[in-house]
């Protein structure tokens, strides 16, 4: 059994939670605000639960995925939240 360079027997495999939610929360991007808030919710929900299993379990893979995620997604979802706002509340 070959051993990577931090001398570990199994290699770290990225979560596929993270995985998916870089995704969304990349694809949140493309989309009207509606559809932003939520790919972007769904995209930090995501996250979390993907650094909760890294936290668990630390072979799943590296946390900038699941970190980049949450942040991309929490910016997209409220900055469509606050611009869906100022147009639906203007005087």
């Amino acid at each position: 059994m070959s051993t990577d360079r931090f001398g570990s027997a199994s290699p770290r495999r990225t979560s596929l939670l993270a995985i998916i939610g870089l995704i969304l929360a990349v694809g949140a991007f493309f989309l009207p605000a509606v559809g932003a808030i939520v790919l972007g919710a769904a995209a930090v929900v995501l996250g979390v639960l993907a650094r909760r299993k890294l936290k668990q379990d630390p072979s799943t893979g590296p946390s900038w995925v699941s970190l980049t995620a949450i942040v991309i997604g929490a910016f997209v979802a409220l900055s469509q939240a606050v611009l869906l706002g100022a147009f639906l509340f203007r005087r």
